[in-house]
């Protein structure tokens, strides 16, 4: 058997399709998320610029989140994808228009940028939790979708980077936001094209008139999702699970990874990068595996044993911080368990919430996990400051120790509801 199976791709051309569409979109993406911040930084030669642009970047995930998830859940979802890539291809042409009207001032940037982020993210609630768990029948293989859409993500996230540096030296921001919008074709291509894709992912249910998002309901459906995921025995822990995960400092390009490596170690950025390369190929081969483990294995049997195999080797490489070879080896060995980690996460928020709120409740699920990640950067540069970079291995140590306890509650949650709801066993 092999580990990931191309019957996905010959018996689902819709998905086949959207897979090469969104790749090459996320190259573009990719691209602009590496030269924007650079460019300012070049520009200015500011910090505070700097993270102004940061902030634009990472602020929709927690800011814009009640919206875009009410949007996802109660708007046309072929309209909705088609505004967002339209919406995006605008803000582009808008940053290439302030780069050459007043390329030194920064708040049309900002703004433009947080509107284009906005955009992405209520693209991709509709992709990852609503159109690939559609286009791909669950008993034909949801965890092998997954891998090819993940697997060819987390490729791009590799290549992305080294095209858009070279982007950016050869022609400058403009030629990297002009990549980044030429890539939007593809996916408004197969969108405009699909035009059955609303009744692809609603079924044959006739979809009432959408609600106009005002606070209130705005509001009301954000309260709703909080309260099913507290109420929830499955979400509850996983929320705690994905925080501490987010929290950790043994995560790729932390502010502890680039210190640890860059000033303690002194290794060029180039030399870096090869390693942060090293990494994410370690973690591709995770993606392509795990559909195999899932499948043979029990699904809660998978979640957990490879969590504990995530948490035994990075810790492992904490302890071993002072030898930046074994470091590295233990790092790099612990990618491969927590890309399966993250398959089993994607299962289950793609099989376990309710079709008709899986926009709102997964936009708040990110919020509330994604929120670690400004808090972890705050926690690894005061400790880094104050006591070094061994200290902030600890620290992530004691992250990742948090999140396979919750992890272990995650896997009976599962255990106990199979016999019940038996749809994330049958996807995997």
């Amino acid at each position: 058997m092999s580990i990931i199976s191309t019957q996905v791709l010959s018996r689902n051309p819709h998905f086949r399709s959207f897979l090469v569409a969104s790749t090459v979109s996320l190259l573009g993406s990719n691209i602009f998320d590496l030269a924007m911040p650079l460019s300012i930084l070049q520009k200015t030669h500011s910090v505070m610029a700097l993270s102004l642009i940061n902030l634009a970047i990472n602020l929709p995930y927690f800011v814009m989140a009640p919206v875009t998830g009410y949007i996802v859940d109660h708007f046309d979802k072929r309209r909705v994808m088609l505004a967002s890539d339209i919406g995006q291809a605008l803000c582009m042409i808008g940053l290439i228009l302030s780069e050459w009207l007043s390329p030194t001032t920064l708040w049309p940037i900002a703004i433009l940028v947080f509107v284009t982020k906005t955009l992405m993210i209520l693209f991709d609630t509709v992709v990852t939790f609503q159109l690939i768990p559609a286009l791909v029948d669950e008993r034909g293989g949801l965890s092998d979708a997954n891998t090819w859409f993940l697997s060819s993500h987390r490729f791009i996230q590799i290549v992305g980077p080294l095209i858009g540096g070279s982007l950016l030296a050869l022609f400058g921001i403009i030629g990297c936001i002009t990549a980044n919008l030429l890539t939007f074709g593809a996916t408004l291509f197969y969108v405009y094209r699909l035009k059955g894709l609303s009744a692809i992912i609603d079924g044959d249910v006739p979809q009432a008139p959408a609600p106009f998002p005002t606070p209130t309901r705005v509001i009301h459906s954000f309260r709703e999702s909080v309260s099913y995921i507290w109420k929830s025995p499955l979400f509850r822990p996983f929320v705690f699970l994905m925080f501490f995960w987010n929290l950790s400092s043994l995560c790729p390009n932390t502010p502890s990874m680039i210190y640890y490596f860059t000033e303690v170690h002194s290794f060029s950025s180039a030399e870096y990068g090869a390693i942060s390369a090293g990494f994410g190929m370690l973690g591709i081969l995770g993606f392509l595996s795990s559909g195999y483990f899932y499948k043979e294995l029990r699904f809660h049997k998978t979640f957990l044993v490879f969590s504990a195999m995530h948490t035994f080797l990075a810790v492992a490489g904490a302890l071993l911080f002072k030898i930046p070879a074994l470091f590295t080896l233990f790092f790099a060995t612990s990618r491969f368990s927590s890309s399966v980690v993250s398959m089993g996460t994607f299962l289950l928020r793609q099989t376990r919430v309710p079709k008709h709120r899986a926009g709102a409740v997964n936009a708040c699920l990110r919020m509330l996990f994604m929120s670690a990640v400004p808090l972890s950067s705050v926690i690894q540069g005061a400790i880094i400051h104050r006591w070094g970079v061994g200290l902030s291995w600890w620290f992530g140590a004691a992250c990742l120790i948090g999140m396979y306890y919750f992890s272990r509650e995650v896997s009976r949650a599962i255990e106990g509801a199979r016999s019940r709801r038996p749809q994330t066993e049958k996807a995997a």
